[in-house]
């Protein structure tokens, strides 16, 4: 069953539109996160090999004692973003990449605010 994702942010938006479980709705992720992207955030990444094709980085998470590569890559390529502050109404990246593939809200043409 699809879930209408029309009134759902943040993470639990990337994760559900991302699964193919939202009706209506495509992932927001289009870029690949590398080893080089976000110079200088997360000083204390770790390199690691995804799909067995490009390098890209993993951080800790003290709280959960595991290690994570939950980030969204905009467009400007330095800032890396956690899925949380990603379609959520908020131009987190200063270049509205993180909303621009949303479609739980719409960008007003004149205030070029975002509403639900």
């Amino acid at each position: 069953t699809l879930i209408d994702c029309d009134y759902v942010y943040g993470e639990t938006y990337v994760y559900l539109s991302c699964t193919g479980m939202c009706q209506n709705s495509t992932c927001p992720l289009s870029r690949l996160v590398n080893s080089t992207s976000c110079p200088n955030s997360f000083p204390d990444r770790i390199y690691t090999l995804a799909n067995n094709s490009y390098l890209t980085f993993v951080k800790r998470s003290e709280q959960q004692k595991q290690y994570h590569n939950n980030f969204f890559l905009c467009k400007n390529d330095k800032i890396c973003l956690p899925y949380d502050k990603v379609c959520n109404l908020v131009d987190d990246c200063g270049d509205k990449s993180d909303e621009e593939n949303c479609t739980n809200h719409f960008q007003c043409k004149d205030s070029k605010q975002y509403i639900d």
